[in-house]
């Protein structure tokens, strides 16, 4: 582990504070329950007494005469019992102490004065009780997770779990009283008997705040609000909620889509759809995706990243998003961590099910199935749940590129328009998710779980390409040498998760512990990759750029589509894999100490180890005619797009069938010899395979104190690897010459503070603040020693095994209030210090064998920092009259700012963190009454970098975006009800531009929508 550096003096404060904190807190609570017995020298003085048949008087006076000290005693205390000892050099107090036994006598001490005291009389010992149950809505008989349950007579407090169960143990026999308050709901109080060394059930029920508002209940959304909004109110750190009811309000499938609505979160798109998660401007490869509260392998193939894509959001009960950690969570957690929360079975519910839809996407004019199935049941003993979705959907995107470069137009050298390709893609995709849990509950206060999950995510990619490449200018209008490549690439992707978890749960007086052993598996695998591209040279050409989004060629009366003069000398395929698999144990004990009415202390430790394997097989093939070359004609598609990016092109015509190509290989594979140096370049560097582990143990402590709770701690983290790669060489005509193989085994560690604050001013209203130290691992192909070195062109890519984690000190605040008709008002700021931040670097070698070499390499950087603040508002807006009262407000906006310098062509350059959106938000109005549900919903980002230059004008700039979506449900009857989505309705778009304005990518993906139905018999 590298050292502290100076901007981290407030972290070693917090974590020297933390531990001190957590030492002094136990030897607190020793001390208190102690008794406190000082020893006198004079009775532990060794004496001699031999006495026969005396009285009990004139065997103290014998005491007192060989020790010194004075017996204080009465009438009472003396016995007139004759008493005979003999003991010969022993302390006096071992001499005394039966003598005391016998006469049922006690000493108080005062120095050398020994007051006698008869013993009082031992109670009986009280055995305390207990009391478990859930907190229900009255109406529906549903659990209400996170609700607050208060012991009055102690003022003893407990938040119910995820299912709604709650435990009390230590109760002192008699009646008591419990009070219980849950957001949205009237606070109420009930009356109990705890029985001696019993366990007391109870079910305790709340109603709906009153309101004389006809139409509007708390069922269904609004109450997932509830339990959403009672989760975050309660919890120890800084953190959003989004429950199966909010999911299902949006018209998202996918947990990726869900999460675009968060406060502080955007969302990487791939084809229209967001994939991986950027929290507070830091993108998915900075925190962590866990489900269940164990982290997800990688379904990617270089990096830690998750496709959100291949889980959908049908599967899932909640989403939690940590923006602050606690010591008992895992420390990769930078940006933030993302908690998925599985469907469980709820205590004295039958639980089924189903939905269905079906919908169409208008730029395909294809349609799309969607349909989940859920069943499960909770008796005292067993629980069980089953669930299956599937859903096939067709998405488009018609994207154009654009590249530039220097050309001399009448003697003037101009940077112009160089290379143009049209990129056209038809998408199906097919999502299949299975999940299971089985439950068994030896006692009340335990629990037994086994839980699987499968999520299958299957794309298949249809693309057709053209691609004009443009020689050389006579004037701005006039283009020479162009040449146009055609190809139809057909592709498909496996992204599969898997995990299987065992674990045990257990409550035993003041005592909780659990344990968990998780078997994870991620998958990335690319069968099927076949590209046949051909091309059309010697053209000239007029051009049009008075649209420099979409610049038209017109090539006069030569056909650009004619077949026949679109020839090849080679056919392309692949096959890329890649397995991550991980298996993990972890262990938390926590111990609740009561100090007062209102004060106690909770001490919580435990660890985790997980042992993880990863491997990478790229495996890419070029085959070369030995002799001629082939038409175009023999191997014509059927891909077509007359109307393409919105009517500016028609993709259609001499565009090559990818399955026509591999066919022909095929058959006749003696006619084509293997393209060695293209095999070995694009297949060697990129395979590797490694094993990591990672140790963490952790301490951490919350101290009660009446409304302030402090929750700190440290943690401790280590993590080994060891990656075995390739060292690719290649001579000055760029011919392959060797791979070597090379390994390197080496660790990082660190230990990571925390510190959360939550002052309650009320029921309602929290203050929070929280300092706490983060760290984020580099991918794994940045750890692989891998190298490629291109000699001719004084160029190589390479591997860092150097690399080392980085780390960051986290500052937050935050306010909120949460509105009884269920809402939240918060606002907070935030300020992040990132040591060693990680980034791809490129540049020149000085010195050593690679002199004036240009090197590609992910590297350790200066530090970033990133700041900004969040608000958020969400309400229905009861309190209005008769109609208006049905309406309801969403919005939150987060301003992002960040910086950090890195190496430029003449000097270091500060810039902003790639993919940081500076600004993020959503808005949306909802109506909701009389069993309709209906919302219109703007998710936007502000213009960020999305990709670092060594110039300014160079970079990459991805354009704002605004996506405007609505959905609405209709309830038809208690137990069925329909619903409707509309995406994208305003065809939001994804626009790249160089850092000088110049275009460079446009992708366009037009609307989709569906309808459907969701049956829900069981109440």
């Amino acid at each position: 582990m590298k050292k502290f550096s100076g901007a981290d003096r407030l972290m070693k404060l917090i974590m020297r504070t933390s531990l001190i904190y957590v030492i002094l807190s136990i030897f607190f609570l020793q001390l208190i329950q102690a008794a406190s017995v000082s020893g006198q020298v004079g009775l532990d003085r060794k004496i001699s007494l031999a006495a026969n048949n005396i009285a009990f008087a004139d065997l103290l006076k014998q005491i007192e005469q060989k020790t010194g000290v004075s017996f204080v005693y009465t009438n009472n205390e003396l016995s007139g019992e004759k008493i005979s000892v003999k003991q010969s050099e022993k302390t006096a107090r071992t001499i005394l102490f039966p003598v005391l036994e016998h006469y049922n006598l006690m000493m108080v001490e005062d120095g050398m004065t020994v007051i006698l005291k008869h013993k009082m009389q031992k109670k009986a010992i009280v055995k305390p009780g207990s009391i478990v149950g859930y907190v229900r809505d009255k109406e529906n008989k549903k659990t209400l997770p996170y609700a607050t349950v208060t012991l009055k007579s102690s003022g003893q407090k407990v938040i119910t779990d995820v299912n709604g169960y709650f435990i009390i143990d230590n109760i002192k026999p008699g009646e008591v009283t419990l009070a219980v308050n849950y957001i949205g709901y009237s606070a109420m109080a009930y009356t109990i008997a705890v029985e001696e060394g019993k366990t007391s059930k109870i079910d305790l029920f709340l109603s709906a705040e009153s309101n004389d508002m006809k139409g509007i209940t708390i069922s269904g959304i609004r109450r997932g609000e509830a339990v959403a909004l009672s989760n975050m109110r309660n919890a120890d750190n800084i953190k959003y909620v989004l429950s199966e009811e909010q999911i299902e309000r949006f018209p998202d499938a996918t947990v990726g889509e869900a999460m675009q609505r968060v406060p502080g979160i955007a969302m990487d798109y791939s084809y229209g759809l967001p994939r991986n998660i950027i929290i507070r401007g830091l993108d998915q490869s900075m925190g962590s995706i866990t489900l269940n509260g164990n982290r997800l392998p990688s379904t990617s193939t270089s990096s830690r990243d998750v496709d959100l894509n291949g889980i959908l959001s049908s599967t899932v009960e909640a989403i939690e998003v940590n923006k602050t950690l606690t010591p008992d969570m895992d420390a990769d957690g930078t940006s933030g961590s993302v908690n998925i929360i599985s469907k469980t079975p709820k205590k004295g519910e039958k639980q089924l099910n189903l939905k269905g839809s079906f919908g169409h996407n208008f730029l395909l004019d294809k349609q799309n199935i969607d349909g989940s199935v859920t069943f499960g049941k909770r008796a005292d003993k067993w629980a069980y749940l089953f669930g299956i979705n599937y859903s096939k959907s067709f998405r488009g995107e018609d994207r154009v590129q654009k590249d530039y470069d220097t050309y001399e137009i009448n003697g003037v050298a101009k940077t112009m328009l160089s290379n143009l390709e049209l990129e056209g893609t038809d998408i199906r995709r097919e999502n299949l998710g299975l999940q299971v849990e089985i439950d068994y509950f030896p006692t009340q206060k335990s629990q037994i779980y086994l839980r699987g999950s499968f999520n299958k995510y299957y794309e298949l990619q249809t693309r057709g390409t053209k691609s004009y490449s443009i020689g050389d200018y006579t004037d701005q209008a006039h283009v020479t040498d162009v040449s146009i490549g055609s190809s139809g690439t057909p592709r498909n992707y496996n992204r599969n998760l898997t995990s299987f978890s065992l674990g045990y749960k257990t409550d035993f007086n003041n005592w909780k512990a659990d344990a968990d052993l998780t078997f994870s598996s991620g998958l990335y695998d690319q069968p099927l990759y076949f590209d046949g591209y051909f091309s059309y040279n010697g053209l000239s050409a007029g051009l049009d750029i008075s649209n420099p989004r979409a610049p038209q060629f017109d090539f006069g009366s030569v056909d650009p589509n004619d077949p026949s003069k679109y020839t090849t000398n080679y056919y392309t395929n692949r096959h890329q894999i890649a397995h991550d698999k991980d298996g993990q144990g972890s262990l938390n004990i926590q111990r609740t100490f009561e100090l007062s009415e209102k004060n106690k202390f909770v001490l919580k430790f435990g660890g985790r180890y997980k042992y993880k394997e990863d491997d990478h097989t790229r495996s890419y093939y070029q085959y070369t005619l030995k002799t001629g070359t082939l038409s175009l004609s023999n191997f014509l598609g059927n891909f077509s797009r007359e109307k393409y990016f919105d009517g500016n092109y028609n993709l259609s015509g001499a565009i090559s069938d990818g399955y026509l190509m591999e066919q022909y290989y095929q058959n006749n594979r003696a006619l084509f010899v293997d393209n060695e140096t293209y095999i070995r370049q694009n297949t060697d560097p990129d395979s590797y395979n490694g094993k990591e582990t990672l140790g963490a143990g952790y301490v951490m402590g919350k101290l009660t104190l009446d409304k302030l709770d402090i929750i700190t701690g440290l943690r401790y983290e280590r993590t080994g690897f060891e990656y075995n790669g390739n060292i690719v060489s290649f001579n000055d005509k760029g011919a392959y010459v060797s791979t070597n193989k090379v390994a390197v085994k080496s660790n990082f560690s660190g230990f990571f503070p925390s510190l959360n604050l939550k002052y309650a001013l009320d029921q309602q209203t929290n203050f929070r603040a929280a300092v706490t130290r983060s760290l984020s691992r580099p991918g794994y192909y940045d750890l692989v020693p891998w190298q490629e070195i291109e000699t001719r062109r004084k160029r190589m890519k390479i591997g860092n095994p150097d690399l080392d984690q980085a780390t960051s000190t986290n500052v937050d605040f935050l306010f909120e209030h949460y509105l009884k008709s269920l809402g939240l008002i918060s606002g907070g700021v935030f300020y992040k210090n990132i040591n060693n931040y990680i980034y791809e670097s490129i540049y020149t070698q000085a010195g050593g064998q690679f002199d004036k070499y240009q090197v590609t390499q992910t590297v350790n950087g200066a530090n970033a920092h990133v700041y900004g603040y969040e608000i958020a508002w969400q309400q229905q807006l009861t309190f209005l009259p008769g109609f208006l009262n049905g309406f309801g407000i969403y919005g939150n906006f987060t301003q992002i700012q960040s910086k950090f310098k890195i190496p430029g062509i003449t000097s270091v350059r500060t810039v902003r963190l790639p993919s940081m959106r500076p600004k993020v938000g959503n808005a949306s109005l909802s109506y909701e009454k009389y069993g309709f549900s209906g919302r219109i919903s703007l998710n936007f980002y502000a213009t960020f970098i999305s990709e670092l230059a060594e110039t300014q004008e160079n970079d990459l700039m991805e354009k704002g975006r605004a996506q405007l979506d609505f959905s609405a449900s209709q309830k038809i009857s208690k137990s069925f009800s329909i619903f409707m989505g509309i995406s994208n309705i305003n065809n939001a778009q994804i626009i790249l531009d160089y850092g000088d304005g110049r275009p460079n990518d446009h992708k366009y993906y037009s609307t989709w929508a569906n309808i459907g139905f969701k049956y829900t018999p069981f109440h």
